[in-house]
């Protein structure tokens, strides 16, 4: 009896702690394996601290320019993303600066070739007379009319290198005012209309609709299809007219100068917008040609926020222009 009244209290008394005491155990063992679990986490995260530090250092050690290639845990990720955006802005603007210096050395080189070349007849002309190396009045004359000549293709470069200056400018403004793009297209024919004729040419403008109202700087604009309808009267070899046209749309207005003469060649038509390129050198030099009159349409187009482009093909070359209505 009495080993039966043991096992009966000892039985009352696990069933008392059971009910009374294991709530605690149970709450001091989550407590114990969420410490651990802490624990491990920090361990871990701090591997992966230290595994970037390396990786970094390492990468600002030997180079600056490489990406880095490291997957962690969420939060560190934002670090080595930030790293990695921190680097291509870098390897942009290190680009950016190259190809700048690279412009600046070549616009250097194409202005230095553009004057020496005229400079050279003005000083031999001028150097002839200097000398008295002629033999009548005559003779003077037409030395000096080549030296004179000369002398306005390189005010003619000049003028046109200030302008593209002044357009590339990050500083350059438009006077904005609202106007209607058909009635400058008509004052432009007008404008080139005798031009034109002594060349055999027919200059028809188009407009849809008659009446196209925008924003946008007036005189900058009319110096872009100036040089575009210029380039089209002279490099357009054996054409017979030139279209003016411009078609309103929803959000823009595009406007096309367009003739029928010789095509460009496909070679070309990436490079026409280059500054100092000519599609035939020659041929532009003894027109007059800067290699600009494209590159300040261009920048005056992008100014208004604008795009131009150019096709040419056996039937028409169209330099075609989209503006912003406003």
């Amino acid at each position: 009896m009495g080993k039966a009244k043991f096992l009966t209290n000892l039985q009352n008394n696990w069933q008392s702690l059971s009910s009374e005491k294991l709530w605690v155990i149970v709450v001091v063992l989550v407590l114990e394996l969420f410490l651990t679990y802490l624990i491990v986490l920090s361990t871990y995260h701090n591997l992966e601290l230290n595994q970037i530090k390396q990786v970094l250092q390492k990468t600002a050690d030997d180079n600056l320019t490489k990406e880095v290639d490291i997957k962690v845990n969420h939060n560190l990720q934002s670090i080595v993303d930030s790293f990695n955006l921190l680097i291509s802005n870098m390897n942009r603007r290190a680009e950016e600066q190259r190809q700048s210096e690279e412009s600046k050395d070549e616009l250097i080189s194409n202005v230095s070739h553009d004057i020496r070349t005229p400079l050279t007849s003005v000083i031999g002309y001028l150097g002839l007379i200097e000398s008295k190396n002629y033999s009548d009045l005559g003779q003077i004359l037409k030395y000096t009319h080549i030296a004179y000549k000369k002398s306005q293709e390189m005010q003619n470069l000049v003028n046109s290198l200030f302008e593209y200056a002044n357009v590339q400018h990050a500083t350059s403004r438009l006077n904005m005012t609202k106007f209607d793009m058909a009635q400058m297209l008509d004052q432009l024919s007008a404008d080139f209309e005798l031009e034109a004729n002594k060349r055999g040419m027919e200059i028809i403008v188009n407009s849809v609709p008659d009446k196209i109202l925008m924003k946008g700087d007036t005189e900058k604009l009319g110096r872009v299809f100036n040089n575009l309808i210029m380039n089209a009267l002279k490099y357009g070899k054996g054409a017979t007219h030139i279209w003016l046209t411009a078609e309103q749309k929803e959000k823009e207005v595009v406007v096309t100068v367009a003739n029928n003469g010789k095509p460009i060649p496909e070679d070309s038509l990436k490079h026409v917008f280059d500054r100092f390129y000519r599609v035939e050198d020659s041929r532009s030099k003894k027109t007059g040609g800067t290699g600009l009159g494209l590159a300040i349409a261009q920048s005056m187009v992008q100014l208004h926020g604008g795009t131009i482009a150019v096709t040419s093909n056996d039937e028409r070359t169209s330099f075609i222009s989209h503006f912003p209505i406003s």
